[in-house]
């Protein structure tokens, strides 16, 4: 077919759909759906194609809110009144006790090898101090890339005559008050690890008069080696890791990416090493650029994560990427059918794909696309599996229903956007529209949706026959048979973004509450009452996720602090009402909305956003042995 015969036919195309879409748009009970499943027996060809009538099952009220008054009761059991603050949880234990010792001389290492790593400033965490962050930024000034990172103090007026430490256990092969010249001091220390592995930690821009130490000395973790200076620029520490020039000052830039020859990310690499030696870490992957997001379990050794825009599928024993899939457009969300081998993926154009598993050689991506539905509608889709099998896709207040199989099931109209849902039998109890007028429960299954006359949102739990909702100002008790809701315990109001909720085996709940006076535990019975409330407002701050692996209670902490972010896995004791600190990582590039936390068999799956990847196992004897 000739080029302007193409042209023809997209034109007579694009006016028909255009036409039809505005006669859609004028009858309010047939509204524009996604599209039929397109088959693929190969790869994926997307064609947009829009029924013009559809069977809908029944939807909500067209006003955003119910009309009759919401079915809520009070519970008619006497709950307490929660105080404005509770009585402070205890917290115990030191991610790195045991890990911090003096240094011994020996072999290959005469000032002893690494224990743990530092940070350059207010050691350990330079706790006040901005920057970290600028390794490998290309300036145009120099025309070079920067090969350390550059730190101050937060108010940078303070930055000048602040201290200097050692990062760790090591000898000094450098150490001159005008180094650099104009640019002030600098001084070079060797570290040796117990595998041998020696790295150098650089410190530059130094006040000469401060820079007493001398080549030849050892110095140990902790220990001030001098202070910063008063460069040609604005006072502030140049700080490298590099494998190269144990007895060169060389410039801080270089003309092409710095890893490539010898150069290390700092802060990374701290990270790295404390994460990489901690008691309980199985195997841990470094920062990358890209984010990553989980998409689920696929077998016992395969978990599967999207990293720009590909899927990877990872060796859950060490690690290692098994395989690689890269489809069409870049994969911005993905979730594994509840009841086979099906992945359903979604783009930012709006379009669905169901992949199957199909075996295939080592190192090949072992999946084959089966259908696809697109909308025609920019935006990421929201999948949610259905309890049956099959999959539910939310965008721009529509929700559809698919087979596993790729037949459409219904569609219903005025969904606000889900937040959270929980598989209830053989259907799935949706939360939608937090912060919005569009806020209910919804009740889905592979036979329609039906929206319930409630209009709250909240925080889904399941704990033995029991299903909860934890809503910014009470937990209610949930009802599926009768879509009704009941609230058990009123809360202060409060901001469900920072908590989270968990069943109990014995039918009561766990919940993490953030008010404005307080961020407290609480422990509730099956009947509804409190057991015991504790506050962790001091001791643990951010957003903090529950979770139930191999038996035992977590909690987990998502921080952000400016440039730092920090990921906190305490063990709970309910019997002790007590959090057992078990191991902390961080960055100084965070992403926060890129941390997230997944479990299975007793081992958890924690991704730190702008830093690691790691499994951790705890030990049923770490976390009874752990102290103050």
């Amino acid at each position: 077919m000739s080029h302007n015969k193409v042209m023809v036919v997209r034109w007579v195309w694009t006016a028909f759909f255009s036409l039809w879409l505005l006669a859609a748009c004028g009858r309010a009970n047939e509204p524009a759906l996604l599209p039929p499943p397109t088959r693929i027996p190969t790869t994926p060809t997307t064609i947009a194609q829009l029924p013009a009538t559809a069977t809908l099952t029944p939807a909500p009220t067209s006003t955003p809110w119910p009309t009759a008054t919401p079915t809520i009761t009070l519970s008619p059991t006497p709950t307490p009144t929660l105080t404005p603050t509770a009585i402070p949880l205890l917290v115990v234990g030191d991610p790195f006790a045991g890990r911090r010792q003096d240094p011994i001389p020996q072999p290959g290492a005469r000032c002893g090898v690494v224990d743990i790593l530092d940070f350059p400033l207010n050691p350990p965490d330079a706790a006040g101090f901005a920057g970290g962050n600028d390794f490998g930024v290309f300036r145009s000034r120099y025309d070079k890339f920067h090969a350390g990172e550059d730190w101050w103090a937060s108010d940078r007026g303070d930055t000048f005559g602040q201290s200097v430490y050692s990062i760790g256990h090591g000898l000094i092969t450098y150490a001159q008050p005008e180094g650099w010249n104009r640019d002030k001091g600098v001084i070079i220390i060797q570290h040796t690890f117990a595998n041998g592995q020696t790295v150098l930690s650089f410190y530059g821009h130094l006040d000469p008069p401060s820079v007493t130490v001398s080549a030849g000395a050892c110095v140990k973790r902790g220990e001030k080696i001098a202070e910063i200076g008063r460069p040609r620029g604005s006072p502030h520490l140049h700080f490298e890791i590099r494998t190269q020039s144990p007895y060169s000052t060389l410039s801080g830039y270089w003309p092409t990416d710095p890893t490539e020859v010898g150069w290390l990310a700092p802060s990374p690499f701290i990270w790295n090493q404390r994460i990489a030696s901690a008691p309980g870490v199985l195997w841990t992957l470094p920062y990358e650029r890209e984010s990553r997001m989980p998409a689920g379990r696929l077998n016992e050794t395969t978990f599967v994560v999207i990293q720009a825009g590909e899927l990877l599928g990872l060796n859950l024993a060490n690690g290692a990427v098994q395989w690689r899939y890269a489809a069409d457009e870049p994969v911005a969300a993905a979730f594994f059918d509840s009841q086979s081998p099906i992945l359903y993926t979604a783009d930012r154009t709006g379009r669905v794909t169901a992949l199957g598993w199909a075996d295939q050689p080592a190192g090949t991506a072992p999946w084959t696309p089966l259908w696809q539905v697109e909308s025609g509608r920019p935006g990421t889709p929201t999948l949610i599996p259905l309890a049956a099998g099959g999959v539910a896709v939310h965008l721009r207040s529509q929700l559809h229903g698919y087979t596993s199989e790729g037949q459409w099931l219904w569609t219903a109209e005025g969904v606000g956007q889900p937040t959270a849902w929980h598989h209830w039998h053989d259907e799935v109890i949706v939360a939608t529209g937090a912060g919005s007028e569009s806020q209910f429960i919804w009740q889905i299954g592979t036979a329609g949706a039906q929206a319930w006359d409630v209009p709250m949102t909240g925080r889904l739990a399941a704990a033995g026959e029991q299903l909860w909702l934890h809503t910014a100002d009470g937990l209610y008790r949930l009802h599926p048979e009768s879509r009704t809701a009941n609230l058990a315990l009123p809360l202060p109001r409060g901001f469900l973004a920072q908590g989270d909720t968990i069943g109990l085996p014995d039918g009561g709940l766990l919940l993490a509450h953030a008010d404005s006076f307080d961020r407290r535990l609480l422990v509730v019975n099956a009947d509804g009452t409190l057991r015991w409330e504790r506050s962790y407002r001091i001791r643990v701050s951010g957003k903090v996720h529950l979770l139930e692996q191999g038996g035992h209670l977590y909690l987990v902490a998502h921080n952000e602090n400016g440039s730092v972010g920090e990921l906190l896995l305490y063990a709970i004791d309910l019997e002790g009402a007590r959090l057992t600190h078990l191991f902390i990582g961080g960055t100084r590039s965070p992403r926060l909305h890129e941390s997230w936390v997944w479990g299975d068999d007793g081992v958890l799956l924690l991704n730190i956003g702008g830093g690691n990847l790691l499994t951790f196992a705890a030990q049923a004897d770490r976390l009874s042995s752990s102290s103050d």
